[in-house]
């Protein structure tokens, strides 16, 4: 008998990498009959501006920034749940905040994932403020399911 995955997560960033693994997460939901997990997480205290005391003004600013990247990241999922589900493929998406594998780990436990398809690596710095390089081995090492890392 072959193992079903019913709930399928795949950390999103828009990566290169993050496309592949969902690209696979859908050929993996199309024979299994599962639903997809499209998780993003924002991670804001990677990145401090360079010379400056944190300030309220600095603060306000980055809080702005990670508002609008939430509120166009959660638009670009809305828009690929319709998509996809037009195709009988369901995916639900979530924007989450905070340390991205920790986030990711515990979204995994809360949720019944029982496949794990990430990118070997993401995307990082202020223009996105989201990390995923070393993200796929912490979570890989430490998710109780399977996880399939792509390249």
């Amino acid at each position: 008998m072959s193992k079903s995955y019913q709930n399928i997560m795949v950390p999103y960033d828009g990566s290169t990498y993050s496309q592949k693994a969902l690209k696979m997460a859908i050929k993996m939901a199309r024979a299994f009959d599962s639903s997809i997990y499209l998780v993003n997480v924002l991670d804001i205290t990677t990145v401090s501006p360079p010379g400056q005391i944190w300030s309220k003004e600095t603060r306000k600013t980055l809080d702005q920034i990670k508002n609008s990247i939430k509120t166009s990241t959660e638009s670009y999922l809305k828009k690929m749940q319709k998509d996809y589900k037009d195709s009988g493929i369901m995916i639900k998406g979530f924007v989450l905040e905070g340390d991205v594998a920790g986030k990711l780990l515990k979204f995994i436990q809360d949720n019944d994932i029982e496949l794990v398809i990430i990118g070997s690596r993401g995307l990082s710095g202020i223009s996105k403020i989201m990390t995923l390089g070393s993200v796929s081995r912490k979570v890989s090492e430490l998710a109780k399911y399977p996880v399939v890392i792509v390249r």
